[in-house]
């Protein structure tokens, strides 16, 4: 009878578990790239009643008679499915239409020396990221230093085609960038099959979008005469192409700068959630792989749309309804076990 009472104890844990992920769920449902999570269950160990014995010409035999001690979490897993896009008029909003992910990180400030003159980093290919997680949340922005940004002191990391310090020199086409690969903390130029696999620790601070610095390298030359620094205000055009190409256009004259890199995993659900709509990678999702937008498995990226929550709010209330009156069966037990237990204590009067 003491059992009942601890089985029922376990049913009033796990699903009040159940509940604060289907509450977390709920509360998330307008989060942009918010993904879902679902709990299941799984049994107690049993203790065995009646052992097993087999049948003979004699005698029948008998099944194994058990007795469970209640319920555990069994997991919390989470639903990477892609949603819905919704529509906006900002061509930094991006969504992906595929299993890749954004890639933002966060440097440590007193490795980023720049040049008083030039600021430009002195070696940005020897400074590793402080930390980087992945998103599906695309609503970016340019902060006050020109760089392409997914929050406060947080870096959108993609391939650049600049003249120095923040990739390889190059000419100013989407077909030179769509050679730039990230190898060996580098971007260099080669077919990504042919180099090999990349990976996060691949990334550096050279891999840092800085919109400002890369349109006035790719303008040097309309700006040789004047004292000019070009800031996004001046763009006639900037779109983002589904290849993740960023694009620009000032003096009538369109040239390709940069190109926003994607990360695949091995296993998304083995992702583990950092909060601000972000994952970090583990070892179950296995390392991330950078890969350019259309490459197998990244998908593609959609400029002027944000992908919308994939929470199914009927299921989730559903659910909801279940597991309330689950957590009242399991109470119902205790309180029941409890009435048991004491009509037995009164046997005695």
């Amino acid at each position: 009878m003491v059992r009942s009472l601890y089985s029922g104890v376990s049913g009033l844990t796990t699903h009040q578990q159940r509940m604060d992920v289907i509450g977390n769920n709920i509360a998330n449902v307008n989060t942009y790239g918010f993904k879902a999570s679902r709990v299941t269950f799984r049994d107690v160990y049993y203790q065995t009643s009646i052992g097993e014995t087999a049948g003979t010409h004699s005698f029948a035999g008998n099944n194994p008679s058990t007795v469970g001690y209640g319920v555990q979490l069994g997991s919390i897993d989470k639903d990477m499915s892609m949603s819905s896009f919704q529509s906006t008029n900002r061509v930094l909003d991006l969504a992906i239409s595929g299993d890749g992910f954004f890639i933002t990180s966060q440097f440590d400030g007193s490795l980023l020396n720049a040049d008083p003159d030039t600021g430009m980093l002195a070696d940005p290919y020897n400074v590793p990221p402080k930390s980087t997680t992945y998103t599906r949340m695309g609503n970016f922005s340019i902060d006050s230093n020109g760089n392409l940004v997914a929050g406060a002191n947080t870096f959108v990391l993609g391939t650049c085609n600049s003249d120095e310090g923040l990739a390889l020199v190059g000419d100013e086409s989407a077909a030179i960038l769509d050679t730039l690969t990230i190898t060996s903390g580098r971007n260099t130029e080669g077919d990504n099959e042919e180099e090999g696999d990349v990976f996060s620790s691949d990334l550096t601070a050279a891999n840092i979008i800085n919109i400002e610095e890369l349109i006035n390298q790719a303008y040097a030359e309309d700006l040789e005469d004047t004292e000019k620094w070009l800031t996004y205000a001046d763009l006639s055009a900037f779109q983002i192409g589904k290849d993740g190409v960023i694009t620009v256009t000032y003096n009538s004259k369109m040239k390709a700068i940069a190109r926003i890199e994607l990360a695949t995993f091995d296993n998304q659900e083995g992702l583990i959630e950092d909060g601000n709509t972000s994952f970090l990678e583990t070892a179950a999702s296995g390392v991330a792989k950078i890969k350019k937008p259309g490459d197998s498995g990244a998908g593609f990226t959609q400029s002027n749309k944000l992908e919308m929550s994939n929470v199914n709010l009927a299921q989730e209330f559903s659910d909801m309804i279940v597991t309330q009156r689950g957590y009242q069966a399991n109470a119902r037990i205790i309180t029941t076990s409890d009435s048991m237990l004491e009509e037995l204590v009164n046997l005695k009067r």
